[in-house]
């Protein structure tokens, strides 16, 4: 049964059923600061309380002088009205403009070296259409005022963006994060960022931002504002200069559109990097999968290779909604710290979000796959605790 559970000023926040996450609509028609009204009124005491946690981390995790250079990193790439949106939020909450400025490097947080896993899933079906799935695998356990912890599932939201009384686009959210890491444009293109394990180091993240490199968030939400069609978002993306090195999973509403880009800092793609690799009808290629390493090399972990193996064992008309639902929701995908899986369709705009603790199917059993994946990434996180990253759990 469809609930209304707050209202907004431009539209309601609706909640589908048990399983669904908050949904809000943004109306990039109001000025930037009371665009995000709706989310900071039913997130408040989250919002706070992610404030004092990220000061923490931030002060334990960097040296001042580190800090305030990212900061001004942030500064200087935050578009002006996406700078707005951040302070209207601050305003919101009654914060200082020093917390909106710390604030501001949250959308920075995998270039300042926040590990995270993820996997991600194109699939074709028989006639073209393209199915993007993904799982976000990540943590960040904060303390609430009455002593309870929370995570990104307990505050993962869909957003809806209208310009002009009309859909825009859709993306996942979480608090003081108003870039893009998920996100679908209606009738356009969808996307993800994956981590690229191996070589994401902040340290050369902040060198790369000091030559121009830029960070995605920020920079992927403009794209899907400003660009309609999945090739040219495609080139976009491929040509700009990241300061840090990403897997961007996409797919179009054209038939196979659908693509993996490896980025390497810099805006130049590396030899040895994977090239471009497309969704083809004439090659038989109806699948892509990435997770955390790169295709050309040995896996990282046992994600990659089991999931190739079961993928081999099927056809293209086995392709659904269901079956990447499955695929994504099942071992080894989903672990315990998947926060969510989403699903989207470019050309009919379906999408839906799942938070890790909704149901799943009954032969996933996260300590299982938790298991699986503890033998690899042990040796990943402590090669990140000597640099001494940030304080969020991979």
């Amino acid at each position: 049964m469809l609930k209304v559970t707050q209202l907004s000023s431009f539209g309601a926040v609706f909640i589908l059923h048990a399983c669904a996450v908050p949904s809000f609509d943004i109306n990039l028609d109001l000025s930037p600061e009371k665009r995000w009204n709706n989310v900071t009124t039913y997130y408040r005491d989250d919002m706070l309380a992610m404030v004092s946690s990220w000061n923490r981390t931030m002060r334990t995790k960097f040296e001042p002088d580190i800090f305030s250079q990212w900061l001004q990193v942030a500064k200087a790439q935050v578009p002006k009205d996406y700078h707005a949106e951040l302070q209207g939020m601050a305003d919101d909450l009654g914060l200082s403009a020093a917390a909106s400025d710390l604030m501001l490097t949250f959308t920075l947080l995998y270039e300042m070296g926040s590990p995270t896993m993820c996997s991600g899933l194109l699939a074709a079906e028989a006639d073209g259409n393209v199915i993007h799935g993904r799982n976000m695998d990540y943590q960040f356990k904060y303390e609430m005022p009455d002593g309870s912890k929370h995570d990104w599932p307990d505050v993962t939201f869909d957003v809806i963006f209208w310009r002009g009384g009309k859909k825009l686009m859709t993306m996942v959210g979480w608090p003081w994060i108003n870039g893009m890491h998920t996100g679908m444009r209606f009738d356009g293109w969808s996307f993800e960022q994956n981590s690229r394990l191996i070589s994401n180091d902040e340290g050369e993240n902040l060198a790369a931002a000091k030559k121009g490199g830029v960070g995605f968030m920020w920079t992927v939400r403009k794209a899907m504002e400003k660009t309609e069609h999945f090739e040219d978002a495609l080139q976009q993306l491929q040509d700009t200069n990241f300061m840090a090195p990403h897997y961007f999973v996409m797919a179009g509403a054209g038939s196979f559109e659908g693509a993996v880009l490896t980025i390497d800092r810099g805006g130049t793609l590396l030899k040895g990097s994977p090239a471009l690799r497309r969704l083809e009808k004439e090659a038989g290629i109806w699948h892509l999968l990435q997770t955390n390493d790169d295709v050309s090399k040995a896996p990282l972990d046992p994600r990659r290779p089991v999931v190739e193996f079961t993928l081999a064992k099927k056809a293209q008309k086995d392709v659904s909604s269901d079956f990447v639902t499955e695929t994504l929701r099942s071992l080894p995908l989903l672990i315990g710290k998947t926060a969510f899986s989403w699903l989207a369709i470019p050309k009919t705009g379906y999408y839906l979000t799942t938070v890790r603790n909704a149901s799943a199917p009954s032969n996933s059993s996260e300590p299982s796959s938790e298991g699986m994946l503890e033998k690899v990434a042990r040796p990943i996180r402590s090669k990140w605790t000597r640099r001494a990253t940030l304080g969020i759990r991979p």
